[in-house]
């Protein structure tokens, strides 16, 4: 793989005092148990991130979100001729503490997790991996009908009888369902399930419990933020429910004590927002807001619009892949 000349490190070198960069990652997990149900854009295998946090030490200054924003140490850091760099998770999936924490630990590098409150310590699973869960699990021809009384049974059977490999097929219903309200979304994945006989997902915890967050919070590498309460996409919802899941979140995330008052970040589920959504995380009392708009920030950019740079193994797993990402070169 070419490093195209260069031209990365050169590109960061050239940002220093101008920009920051933000990066998002979801999942931190071995191949091996990604495969075939993880997408490929929503994981970064343990080793690949190891190499990937010794590429940043090399060229940034890595500090945390709430540093960059809020402490007269960063003021300092600015002088130096490295850019900073923050890394994100979404979601607080528990591989996060069992493979990216002790990475983390390793090299000394901060990070911010953004926890959706209502799934940490349950044993619920996003609907998008129990469709993933379905689609692995059963092919549309040995797949027994519905009944006619079942709800959404023409959008269940279509999902079903989608053709292709596995990822096309999920991200294909994953933006079908995608626009969809709660209910018939539960109601669609609960079909499917009914329709492939592969019952209830399993009691395997997907997310962090409490206990485990407070743990890592201690050690003083990570911090956590608000994924929202039930991970709904804000966009979607009239303006109570988006004030409902704003302040319940947060209620919760202080009552846990797992974020500091002084400063509690926010990032939209889906990257979905607009500036009266922004408005409102301002209003219910967040510091700054994530997004998944693409690229580097500037210093006047407002802090409940920044953009980050999503990083995930199939376009990162070498070191001149993750440079020239980035960089957005990939």
């Amino acid at each position: 793989m070419l490093s195209f000349g260069g031209i990365p490190e050169t590109t960061i070198r050239n940002r220093t005092g101008k920009q920051y960069l933000i990066l998002m990652y979801h999942r931190i997990l071995p191949s091996g148990l990604a495969k075939p149900r993880i997408q490929a854009g929503m994981y970064v295998d343990p080793e690949t991130f190891e190499m990937q946090i010794r590429f940043l030490k090399q060229y940034f200054q890595v500090v945390s979100l709430s540093e960059k924003f809020f402490s007269n140490q960063a003021v300092e850091k600015t002088r130096s001729i490295r850019p900073f760099c923050i890394l994100t998770f979404d979601d607080g999936w528990k591989d996060f503490f069992e493979f990216a924490y002790p990475v983390l630990k390793r090299n000394q590098v901060p990070a911010t997790v953004f926890l959706p409150t209502v799934y940490i310590g349950t044993n619920d699973w996003f609907w998008t991996d129990r469709l993933a869960r379905f689609l692995a699990s059963a092919t549309p021809p040995t797949i027994p009908e519905l009944s006619e009384t079942k709800p959404h049974k023409s959008l269940v059977e279509k999902i079903a009888g989608l053709q292709g490999g596995y990822e096309e097929r999920l991200e294909t219903a994953i933006i079908i369902l995608k626009n969809r309200s709660d209910k018939e979304v539960k109601e669609v994945i609960t079909g499917l399930e009914d329709r492939g006989n592969i019952g209830s997902v399993p009691v395997k915890p997907m997310f962090l419990n409490w206990e485990e967050v407070r743990e890592m919070g201690r050690s003083g590498l990570v911090s956590f933020g608000s994924h929202t309460h039930n991970h709904r996409i804000l966009v979607h919802l009239n303006e109570g429910e988006v004030r409902e899941e704003l302040v319940l979140s947060k209620k919760i995330l202080l009552q846990e004590g797992v974020v500091d008052p002084s400063f509690i970040p926010f990032c939209y589920p889906n990257g979905n927002w607009n500036h009266r959504i922004a408005y409102m995380v301002r209003e219910a009392g967040y510091h700054a807001a994530v997004s998944t708009v693409e690229g580097w920030n500037d210093a006047d950019d407002s802090p409940y619009e920044l953009k980050r740079v999503a990083i995930h193994q199939d376009m990162t797993v070498s070191r001149e892949m993750f440079g020239c990402r980035i960089v957005n070169i990939l």
